[in-house]
């Protein structure tokens, strides 16, 4: 299973979080209300629920948000708590064989979008990889792996090293995201 996510998202202070940032994360549909995180967006701990429900041997998660390195979401400022959020989330996330996340960004950084690229730089050089300049051993498969190695080059480029894509996660084996002849 692939899940792709492009979009906003916000914290607000949790101090019950299991992350050790005293930080819930959110991802934001276009009518949340940033006053009331909890009743208008989706918990990134729901999400961690919703994964582990999942039952396919192998889960991709590919987040382009600012802060996806904790999965927080592209900036949308509440109540001042941009700083210092724990990559603990994605660790809770990939616990078990075969699940891997990918992410625009590391923990505290923004992910950058270019008017030029239409895109975020990390889904641009994502597709990009996908398009066939990941496939970096030539044999017409693009794993997880060349992705990450690929976009990890393209991105710190492409943003004067001000964005870092991180990969977490253990798989067993090689997941192939595309073939390209």
């Amino acid at each position: 299973m692939i899940i792709y996510l492009a979009g906003h998202g916000a914290t607000e202070r949790d101090a019950s979080s299991p992350d050790e940032d005293g930080l819930e994360k959110y991802i934001l549909p276009h009518n949340a209300d940033p006053r009331d995180l909890y009743a208008s967006a989706m918990p990134m701990g729901e999400m961690a629920q919703i994964f582990q429900r999942i039952s396919s041997e192998r889960l991709v998660f590919i987040s382009d948000t600012c802060y996806s390195g904790a999965s927080g979401g592209r900036t949308v400022p509440v109540l001042g708590t941009r700083a210092n959020i724990s990559g603990g989330f994605l660790d809770r996330l990939t616990q078990g064989k075969g699940r891997v996340i990918l992410t625009a960004s590391d923990a505290n950084e923004v992910s950058v979008e270019k008017d030029e690229l239409k895109h975020g730089v990390f889904t641009y050089y994502l597709l990009e990889a996908l398009r066939g300049k990941g496939d970096l051993d030539g044999d017409g498969m693009i794993t997880v792996d060349e992705v990450y190695r690929y976009v990890s080059i393209k991105v710190p480029q492409a943003t004067g090293q001000d964005q870092h894509p991180v990969r977490k996660g253990e798989m067993i084996g090689q997941i192939i995201l595309g073939v390209f002849r």
